[in-house]
């Protein structure tokens, strides 16, 4: 069509330009909607995206710490030395983890192959002081980017340590290669790691993120750089001696809108060519193609407000029909794409609130049918903390998911995709779903692949270690890694859950401690008594009833708890229960080349009629298995509540007994020993006395029992043989002369390292010749840890210092176990004395015992004599010293020079002293 041909070319100019916008305008403002919406689809789908891998690297990070923890423990555990751990690790694969190794010893030296600059000593020695050993540490030296990472785990009183490679901790899985920003910040926001270099204007930009701890936004920086930024911070408390690391990761904005930049060009040319056409054909065609420009301008304004469902629907037969069909397709693409991306943030969200392997499932079933279309897939999932060597299939049916029966975990994966297939004759294709393993799950897709399945896979893998992580980290909380029993922690859930309604059900509980358990443990070692306790938590396990729990208390004592309707028979049972746990545990126990039984004493309490709480049933529990250990070894007493007021008062002994010493509130009161020749005092037993504040004098009944439990005894017992010298030193100024103090030493105090340098600084303190100074040991004392006793009596004989046997004849000892104790003298207990005279057999062992002390040049004391009658057969048998109440009760210092000073000492009761 010519300009002349119509009426007025200023017109006609008009609508070929009217003509020409309304072609192009549409375009644009399709583009502009276009840019808008899906930008800013992309930047949060870029931001989730920078938030899942941010905590997917910091979950991976998590495990490689956990495993070489795990590997450090199982070092310690097989007792390798460092040679050994240096030369080969002895099968431990650490070498591209581990750049070295070294340990720390309980005065914090360091010893291995770690190199430390001065600085760096000195940040480790300072850490060390703050370390507590309760768990792995984790400890920092020098500053980033040359920072150390160094790892101690705890190994008997030190620490085995490891420097970790920084290179595998953080870049294990390609992530220098990643074209995000990633970097690893610590407690000062400080960057440890970075995959590329250290960002300093991004990490400057994105700190306002990091304080505020939001985990996503846009992060302008530099000139007119943006990234799309996510952190995540990694909490390490729970599991080590160190607060957390941050994971930030930024996403280019060019990264991130790579599609749409793609989508801009094809855009363009569509555009471009639409109003070329528009400018050539227009001046032909305005009137014939003004409702085809229409039906493309709406079309246009239907896409710009979402309505992606919209089609054009030309049929011209020309180029207008063309550019129609190539906006329907344009249109249909966008709005999958928008379908496809609203069907993923959906699956996403509902993967990420998942609480269990079958929402995870259920959630990506339903996601693989919105996108794929309802009966063509089928996903398998090994559920591996459940049931393990199995997996669960699910079919689709509809839209609707169904659960099937499990079935054998298959060796190879086409075996696996060959039964989670549904049976269909047409080819079928699978899609591996991968997390922290090779494979934790497999969709098969009927017919040809779709890309969507793809993405499925990588959420729904993540989504699976995560939940993986997350019940291994429920279970470790829960369970003791020792017994996988149930801790203290989880036995408190199940008893408030037991308890509620409260008085509804009456819950027996039942605590075992196994009876002298460390002296197993210094016996057979740390290796043995671990194993030992592991048998023990098995046949324990073996005994419970169904509706009871066993967890493990502490170190060597377990709670059982079972739940009935009545208190007596709660009762019964728990008796039967305790029962059958001391025949059990009387049965031997192999462990390598030596058998033990074991007895354990136990105490029972129930609720609600003895506790409402459960830390009030814990002293309950304490109260009664503390008395029965005291009172009925390897037995069961239930609680009464006499048990908790002896518990409280014995208590208040410890606490009070503790500053006793430091308060100059311990005395030593003496009773003579009486040459039964002469009649004269020739030697002293020292006898501890408390003179306790607000209650007086306390016999050693009183707290000496309590001072052996708690561990004072020793130091009571230094005390007491430094005063000992120190008062004889004094008496001998005094003109008093003795031939022996004897002082009392407990099994615990020989057993201590520190009495052998006390007794010689006690010595050499108060310049006490050692031969005055005789140190009484009874036989149990040596008995229990026989070769040990002999070689610290040994050494303390070496000093010159006398040892006599007290109570001689009251424990287990043999002739056998006598000829080889490096001993000087005996002590006759009083059950010996006690029937004299009048007592044939008690006569015949004085008798032997007298024979046995002159043969082997023992001196002979004979305790307890009361009598006069008493002193009189004695001494005619021969005993040549005396003790006891006939001639004195132990006396303060003051009195006992008295005593002595009168000479020969006459027969009197004690009422006359």
């Amino acid at each position: 069509m010519r300009w002349s041909a119509f009426p007025r070319a200023n017109v006609a100019r008009r609508i070929h330009l009217s003509f020409v916008i309304a072609a192009a305008l549409p375009l644009f403002l399709l583009a502009a909607s276009a840019y808008h919406l899906v930008s800013s689809r992309l930047e949060e789908v870029a931001l989730k995206d920078a938030r899942g891998l941010a905590k997917s690297l910091g979950m991976d990070t998590f495990d490689r710490l956990q495993f070489l923890n795990d590997q450090l423990k199982l070092i310690i555990d097989r007792g390798a030395s460092m040679d050994a751990v240096r030369s080969g690790l002895e099968g431990f694969d650490l070498s591209e983890r581990v750049r070295g190794f070294f340990q720390v010893g309980p005065d914090r030296s360091i010893t291995g192959t770690l190199s430390l600059t001065g600085d760096e000593r000195g940040t480790l020695h300072a850490s060390l002081a703050l370390v507590q050993h309760d768990k792995p540490a984790l400890i920092a030296v020098g500053s980033p980017p040359r920072q150390r990472l160094l790892m101690l785990v705890p190994d008997g009183p030190g620490y085995l340590g490891a420097e970790l490679s920084l290179q595998h901790l953080w870049d294990t899985a390609g992530v220098g290669a990643r074209p995000e920003r990633i970097c690893v910040l610590d407690n000062a926001t400080r960057p440890v790691y970075c995959n590329h270099s250290y960002y300093a204007a991004w990490l400057a930009a994105s700190s306002d993120l990091l304080a505020e701890r939001r985990d996503a936004r846009a992060v302008q920086f530099g000139t007119n750089q943006r990234a799309l930024t996510a952190a995540w911070s990694l909490f390490l408390k729970p599991h080590y001696q160190f607060e957390r690391w941050t994971v930030v990761v930024g996403v280019p904005e060019e990264q991130a809108f790579v599609a749409i930049t793609a989508f801009g060009r094809v855009f363009a040319g569509i555009a471009l060519i639409a109003v070329l056409i528009a400018f050539l054909l227009g001046r032909r065609m305005i009137r014939r193609n003004l409702e085809p420009l229409d039906s493309l301008n709406a079309a246009t304004r239907h896409l710009a407000a979402g309505d992606f469902a919209y089609r054009v629907r030309l049929r011209t037969g020309d180029e207008f029909e063309q550019l129609g069909q190539a906006f329907d397709g344009m249109a249909d693409r966008i709005g999958s794409q928008f379908r496809e991306l609203d069907a993923m943030a959906r699956l996403d969200r509902s993967l990420q609130s998942a609480q269990s392997i079958e929402d995870a499932l259920a959630a990506a079933a339903a996601g693989l049918t919105e996108l794929v279309g309802a009966g063509r897939c089928a996903l398998g999932c090994h559920e591996r903390w459940q049931q393990p060597g199995s997996v669960w299939r699910v079919a689709f049916a509809g839209d609707r998911a169904e659960r099937c029966d499990t079935f054998p975990l298959p060796t190879s994966l086409p075996d696996l995709v060959e039964r989670a297939a549904p049976p269909r004759p047409a080819g079928t294709h699978w899609q591996a779903v991968v997390d922290s393993d090779p494979v934790a799950a497999v969709i098969v897709i009927d017919g040809d692949q779709h890309p969507a399945v793809a993405r499925v896979a990588d959420v729904l893998g993540i989504a699976l270690g995560k939940l993986a992580s997350e019940h291994n980290l429920s279970y470790q909380a829960s369970h003791d890694w020792l017994s996988q029993l149930p801790t203290r922690a989880r036995l408190l859930e199940e008893f408030v859950a037991w308890t509620a309604p409260a008085g509804t059900r009456v819950v027996g509980m039942l605590l075992v401690g196994i009876d002298r358990f460390k002296q197993i443990n210094d016996s057979v070692g740390h290796a043995m008594a671990d194993r030992l306790l592991r048998a023990v938590a098995d046949r324990l396990k073996a005994l419970l009833p169904e509706d009871a729990m066993l967890g493990r208390f502490s170190g060597d004592q377990f709670m059982l708890m079972l739940r009935d309707d009545a208190q007596d028979m709660a009762v019964t049972r728990l008796d039967q229960l305790a029962e059958r746990v001391a025949r059990e545990l009387d049965r031997p126990f192999s462990l390598g080349p030596r058998d033990l039984r074991l007895s354990a004493s136990m105490g029972g309490a129930l609720h609600p009629r003895d506790g409402d709480t459960f830390d009030d049933m814990l002293q309950c529990l304490d109260a009664a298995h503390y008395e029965a250990k005291r009172t009925r070894r390897g037995g069961m007493l239930m609680f009464s509540p006499g048990m908790r007021d002896r518990l409280v008062g014995r208590m208040d002994v410890e606490q009070a007994l503790k500053a006793a010493v430091a308060n100059n509130e311990m005395v030593l009161h003496y009773q003579p020993v009486v040459d039964t020749a002469s009649g004269r005092v020739r030697s002293a037993e020292a006898l501890m006395r408390w003179q306790r504040p607000g209650i007086g004098l306390v016999m050693p009944g009183g707290f000496i029992e309590v001072a052996e439990d708690s561990g004072l005894i020793a130091e009571l017992g230094r005390w007491a043989v430094a005063e000992a010298c120190r008062q004889m030193v004094e008496w001998q100024a005094a003109g008093i002369r003795l031939e022996t103090l004897n002082v009392n030493v407990s099994s615990k105090q020989l057993a201590d390292d520190a009495f052998l340098p006390a007794v010689q600084q006690a010595l050499a303190d108060s310049g006490l010749e050692p031969s005055v100074l005789t140190l009484e040991v009874t036989e149990s004392a040596l008995i229990d840890n026989f070769d040990d006793g002999v070689e610290r009596l040994k050494r303390l004989r070496a000093l010159g210092v006398p040892i006599m046997i007290d109570d001689f004849g009251t424990g287990y000892a043999s002739l056998k176990y006598l000829k080889l104790l490096p001993v000087d003298g005996l002590k006759i207990d009083r059950m010996f004395v006690k029937d004299l005279p009048g007592s044939a057999r008690d006569e015949a062992i004085v008798t032997s015992v007298v024979s046995l002390s002159r043969a082997s040049g023992f001196k002979l004391v004979a305790e307890g004599i009361e009598t006069r009658a008493q002193a009189d057969v004695l001494h005619k048998h021969g005993v040549p010293y005396l003790q006891g109440f006939l001639f004195a009760k132990g006396l303060p210092a003051d009195q006992f020079v008295d005593f002595v000073r009168l000479g020969e000492v006459p027969a009197r009761q004690v009422e006359s002293l």
